[in-house]
């Protein structure tokens, strides 16, 4: 395989792991490592023209999630990202396919299944973001086909705003308590694990536009 690849994980022992998976497909000498999403995005821009790959995990220090995927993703457009969670929850997959990882993959998962899923992706098989639980079995990531309640939508776009609970409980004449419960209704409708989260899937879907 030309080009290169960037381990992204701030625990040494698999970064170590994931780097030895990544030189059977790339070489010895076409594996970089970060142990930050920051770091990461510094050693990608010295070495932009060859790299194919970022294997990144979610849970990092500092940059995380997605935010860090959105940035890998807005810094190198062309460079596939897949992340590798400590993860398995349903809603943390879904998160990281829509803000833009080609695979989430489970670190349950062998160092097998994690290569065949690099190959595919770096192949073009992939057609859709793909989920790799740690039993190695595909999963889907769609947020439940379910509505929001119009009160639900009035708080969605509040939040979007930025405003906390407390203050969207004053302008709906809300108890806080009860926003609280809708906003974790509105984030398992989004498939969704938080504020951030929320604003970039509204505006994917079109809920919320901040013109």
């Amino acid at each position: 395989m030309t080009g290169t690849a960037l381990v992204v994980e701030d625990h040494p022992l698999y970064r170590d792991a994931l780097s030895h998976v990544l030189q059977r497909i790339f070489g010895a000498d076409g594996v970089r490592t970060a142990s930050t999403a920051e770091e990461g995005l510094k050693a990608a821009a010295s070495s932009i023209a060859e790299l194919r790959l970022v294997l990144l995990d979610p849970g990092l220090p500092g940059l995380q999630g997605c935010e860090a995927i959105a940035a890998f993703r807005r810094a190198l457009p062309q460079v596939a990202v897949v992340a590798i969670s400590a993860s398995d929850d349903r809603r943390e997959a879904a998160a990281a396919l829509r803000c833009g990882a080609a695979a989430f993959v489970s670190k349950a998962a062998s160092t097998e299944v994690v290569s065949e899923v690099v190959r595919r992706v770096l192949s073009g098989e992939l057609k859709e973001p793909l989920w790799i639980s740690g039993s190695g079995a595909e999963g889907a990531c769609e947020a439940p086909a379910e509505d929001l309640t119009p009160r639900q939508v009035e708080i969605l776009a509040l939040l979007c705003q930025g405003h906390p609970n407390k203050e969207i409980g004053l302008r709906l004449g809300l108890a806080e308590v009860t926003v609280k419960m809708h906003v974790s209704s509105v984030f398992k409708v989004l498939g969704v694990a938080n504020r951030t989260q929320a604003v970039l899937e509204a505006r994917r879907r079109g809920l919320y536009s901040a013109g």
